[in-house]
């Protein structure tokens, strides 16, 4: 049997406590019966002096020795006696016991008249005799009442297993069986419809019932988390643009295949932390780190393009540098811990696009000198910040000849050499450009009027000089008319300023055209607030 069952527990409980209750049961029916046994001890010597009450007056009477001591004797013989002492007015008559008992005193009367005492007559009682009998009888007692609980416990235990302990046996053991989240469900007890037992079964499968409903909700979820798992991994992992799960603190948690052939292009090698928001990738980090702070502090998505370190050994680096639009979002868990994602996408190609298109629109392709829309923003940028600059269109005179004579090709050799000669008449911080077909413009900042013309003659004096065209073997003769103003002199807005250079760069033309001069002779400058002469 096992010791830990319940059956068992219940059986050494319930004969644990009936042998208490016969102990302390024994004990006080043999107490009880003590008392009786004295009690009845004490009515049966009553009766014994009765009986002998008038013998032994008789002999108190006579102080008749040999009478007294029959009448002794006589009593002596009962077991519930154990000494008796007869005294008269002469004499005392007793049997020969030695005891310390409380004798039990009686008063004898003459036979003769009622009221005169003539002796008294002690019986001492044979406690001993009244002890065994009362321990025999409460020994027999005590059998009955062991055997009688005996018979209590047996019945008690077989009707507790029978109606309590064999069907909560049974409920554990169809419980232990039972598989949450099948239909399996107790049985209810025999004779327990109505009991606690059998509430007990029918909350329980209530409990198997809901359980089971909701391991099936939980398995249709589970199944729905797989799915959507796999389509986020496959998502994740097959995504073309680098993503990153991240601390704040740079610890790298998840990334895809795309972040690790992105290193692989810039020759860096993966590591578990790469700096708080890549900052070891990136050309500018603290750019991005301002970013983030700056859109977090305003609850939105930060966002920005950054170059990322090459660290390849081959190659050439400028031409092969990686450019990245990162996206920065903070997510916040459960438990309240923030990470950061990143997603990275290559614009590279974008922007080296850009950059071809910034040639186009901001350089010349012939020439390559800058654009006029390259100029015009300088301009812009020189007047919002106030720097004094002076500006200058120049227009070549006797160009339309030589294209209409030589050709085109003719032409743009001109073109060419003029741009060379311009670009080595300035200095460093000077912008030249080609402002439109035979047309070329000059920013010289921070210079006088002085030096202005200084530098224009020297640029006239170069383009003055006959240029030979190898090809026809000619000696080609190009002459320049220069109009040139001055910011914030002669005007405060880009416009007006041009207009300015452009109408002085007209007058010289037209003084050039009303002397006839030849191309050369035609070649001059003139300041947009001089008179024209």
């Amino acid at each position: 049997m096992n010791r830990s069952g319940l059956l068992f527990r219940l059986a050494v409980v319930m004969v644990f406590a009936s042998t208490i209750v016969v102990f302390i049961s024994a004990q006080l029916f043999y107490r009880l019966t003590y008392l009786n046994e004295v009690e009845f001890a004490n009515k049966e010597i009553s009766q014994l002096y009765h009986t002998v009450s008038a013998t032994a007056s008789i002999a108190a009477y006579l102080n008749d020795t040999e009478l007294a001591k029959e009448v002794a004797n006589g009593l002596a013989t009962n077991g519930v006696v154990h000494g008796v002492k007869i005294t008269t007015e002469n004499s005392v008559i007793s049997s020969t016991v030695v005891s310390d008992n409380e004798p039990l005193v009686f008063t004898l009367n003459s036979p003769f008249e009622k009221n005169r005492e003539v002796g008294k007559l002690a019986i001492i009682p044979d406690l001993k005799h009244i002890e065994n009998r009362a321990k025999d009888i409460g020994e027999a007692n005590a059998k009955a009442l062991i055997a009688q609980a005996s018979v209590v416990t047996i019945v008690a235990i077989f009707i507790a297993y029978i109606l309590i302990t064999r069907p909560m046996i049974n409920i554990a053991a169809n419980l232990h069986d039972t598989m949450p989240g099948t239909p399996h469900r107790l049985p209810v007890p025999d004779f327990h419809e109505n009991s606690e037992l059998g509430k007990l079964v029918r909350d329980i499968n209530e409990l198997l019932k809901q359980t089971e409903s909701q391991i099936s909700e939980e398995r249709v979820l589970r199944k729905e988390m797989e799915i959507l798992e796999k389509r986020f991994r496959m998502l994740f992992e097959n995504s073309a643009s680098p993503i990153v799960l991240m601390e704040p603190r740079g610890s790298i948690l998840l990334h895809n295949d795309a972040f690790t052939q992105m290193l692989n292009k810039v020759g860096v090698r993966f590591k578990t932390n790469l700096g708080p928001l890549l900052s070891e990738l990136l050309d500018t980090p603290e750019q991005l780190i301002k970013s983030v702070k700056s859109a977090f502090e305003n609850d939105e998505i930060a966002t920005g393009e950054y170059k990322l370190i090459n660290q390849t050994s081959s190659g050439d680096k400028k031409q092969n540098s990686l450019w990245t639009q990162i996206v920065v979002t903070s997510i916040v868990s459960d438990d309240l811990k923030e990470y950061y994602q990143l997603t990275l996408h290559d614009i590279s190609r974008r922007k080296k696009e850009l950059e071809q298109l910034s040639l186009k629109i901001n350089y010349d392709h012939l020439t390559q000198l800058q654009s006029r829309h390259a100029v015009e923003k300088m301009m812009l940028e020189y007047i919002s910040s106030h720097k004094s600059f002076a500006y200058i269109l120049i227009d070549l005179n006797g160009f339309k000849q030589v294209n209409d004579v030589y050709g085109h090709d003719a032409g743009n050799e001109i073109l060419i050499y003029i741009s060379s000669q311009l670009k080595k008449s300035i200095r460093h911080d000077d912008i030249v450009c080609r402002w439109g077909g035979d047309e070329f413009a000059l920013m010289l900042a921070d210079t006088s009027i002085q030096g202005v013309k200084v530098t224009l003659e020297k640029i006239l004096a170069k383009i003055n000089k006959n240029y030979y065209l190898s090809k026809y073997d000619k000696n080609i003769a190009i002459g320049a008319s220069m109009g040139v103003s001055f910011y914030p002199r002669d005007a405060k807005d880009m416009q007006t300023l041009i207009g300015m250079a452009d109408d002085a760069m007209y007058a010289v033309k037209r003084k050039s055209d009303s002397n006839g001069a030849g191309e050369n002779e035609k070649s001059g400058l003139m300041f947009a607030t001089e008179p024209v002469k």
